[in-house]
């Protein structure tokens, strides 16, 4: 039902241990352990690793992952995710095909399992510009499961196709049926081309058919045509759509005593600790 469209996961993820490497006379054990996936497997097509699976099995992060994370190299293109994830996942899964709210399950368990639950930060207080100390619990995170939800999916006269992974919804005023794909790795790194088509472009991100047809000239002649109504119609339903995992949390200001919601920004920085 509708009020359980969010969904507080407080418990740890289920650990394993996995042998490694047993060299000049030393063996190594590399704890892994199973991180629940927001996608629940459903945005995945037959024949995909994660097709229909609920968890993925990481390894715990040692040091040789910690270089790829300070790789000056790999931050510049833009690689470094994607070498982690190839590292840490235990199955073969490219990582630029994980929906990007399972990579980042992925990386907010990686971040716990290696440094602990807690994300110190510096946050500056939108009311009095104060600059202080908060600190994150990554235990304390939300999922979005309102895009599981019969029930709302059929008010909003969305139906989902299992054998694409999509769901398909009719635009109310120009009446067409569009096609609407999760973002993965591979389309999120889509670099923009021209910074005045913010909207087109984040549209032409998620709409994968025309009444059916998946010709990218025809995508592009609806999204460029769309009429304003449609086009709200869509960014308004499109994150309902979204599975998500959430680290918001409420932050009080020490001074002012505001209280404001922050999200935990997942950059490469989040990996390193504040001692």
């Amino acid at each position: 039902m509708r009020d359980n469209q969010k969904r507080l996961v407080a418990q740890a993820p289920q650990p394993a241990a996995s042998t490694a490497v047993s060299s000049g006379g030393l063996e190594f054990v590399v704890p892994t352990e199973f991180v629940e996936l927001p996608s629940k497997g459903k945005y995945y097509r037959e024949g995909h690793p994660l097709c229909g699976e609920e968890t993925v099995e990481i390894k715990f992060m040692t040091a040789k992952e910690e270089d790829i994370l300070s790789s000056s190299t790999l931050l510049e293109k833009g690689l470094v995710f994607d070498r982690l994830f190839e590292n840490i996942i235990v199955e073969e899964i490219d990582p630029r095909t994980l929906v990007l709210s399972d990579r980042n399950a992925i990386m907010i368990a990686a971040r716990s399992s290696a440094y602990g639950n807690v994300y110190k930060v510096d946050i500056t207080c939108n009311k009095c510009d104060l600059s202080q100390d908060f600190s994150f619990d990554l235990k304390k995170k939300n999922f979005n499961e309102e895009c599981f939800d019969n029930e709302f999916l059929k008010d909003n006269g969305v139906t989902f196709d299992q054998k694409e992974g999509s769901y398909e919804v009719k635009l109310p005023a120009a009446g067409h049926t569009v096609g609407i794909k999760m973002l993965t790795g591979e389309k999120e790194t889509i670099e923009a081309e021209n910074d005045e088509r913010n909207i087109t472009r984040n549209l032409l991100k998620f709409i994968c058919s025309v009444n059916g047809d998946d010709n990218d000239e025809i995508i592009n002649i609806l999204v460029d045509n769309l009429l304003a109504s449609d086009s709200m119609f869509l960014r308004i339903l499109i994150p309902s759509l979204t599975p998500s995992i959430s680290l918001k949390q409420d932050f009080k200001c020490s001074d002012c005593k505001n209280i404001e919601a922050r999200e935990v920004p997942l950059s490469a920085a989040f990996f390193w600790p504040r001692q």
